[in-house]
């Protein structure tokens, strides 16, 4: 038995598909090829002209949609200068509960803080049954005023165990609002 290369194989079956393809009589699929050139130029020079001009035109768009978001934003800026600085309805209600005489407007008031200070640790995204487990998933170096978000939050407990047992001053439930303060403000809350 003779050992042939393996090339002599691919040359044979190279050799029959050219015989298939262009051996068909006169047919020259060589001189058809040629004849295309043309036309396939023309075609490709007018594919290349379409990707230019959806290029351009795309950076087009994209800058007309930056002005008008930048438009967009210096209109709310300008309301928002009309109207004042943003305010928070229940921090509204929290002030007039501290101006009050009756002491237990004096502890809805804290009440309604740490109420106002859950909703803010839902929002940026902390979890937990209660706000006590949202406050542990903390980082210190994500809210500088932890400290006095627990100290705020602990008087709150106090209250809510002790009820209207739980004696407090006028000078107290202002520490207390101020220390809620303190963190609504780091946050822009408030």
């Amino acid at each position: 038995m003779q050992n042939t290369p393996p090339t002599t194989y691919l040359f044979s079956i190279f050799q029959s598909l050219h015989n298939i393809f262009f051996g068909l009589g006169n047919w020259d699929v060589y001189a058809f090829l040629n004849s295309l050139r043309p036309f396939t130029t023309f075609l490709s020079l007018c594919f290349i002209v379409g990707i230019v001009y959806s290029f351009m035109r795309f950076q087009q768009i994209r800058n007309e949609e930056v002005a008008y978001y930048a438009s967009k934003a210096a209109e709310g800026a300008r309301a928002k200068e009309k109207k004042g600085a943003y305010r928070n309805e229940k921090w509204d209600r929290v002030l007039n509960h501290i101006e009050s005489e009756n002491p237990s407007d004096w502890r809805l008031a804290i009440l309604e803080c740490d109420i106002i200070l859950e909703e803010m640790a839902e929002v940026m995204g902390y979890h937990g049954e209660n706000l006590g487990e949202k406050l542990k998933n903390v980082e210190r170096s994500d809210f500088t005023t932890i400290d006095q978000a627990w100290e705020a939050h602990k008087v709150r407990n106090m209250i809510a165990h002790e009820g209207s047992d739980f004696l407090i001053s006028a000078h107290e439930v202002r520490r207390v609002v101020d220390l809620y303060r303190q963190v609504f403000e780091e946050f822009k809350y408030i």
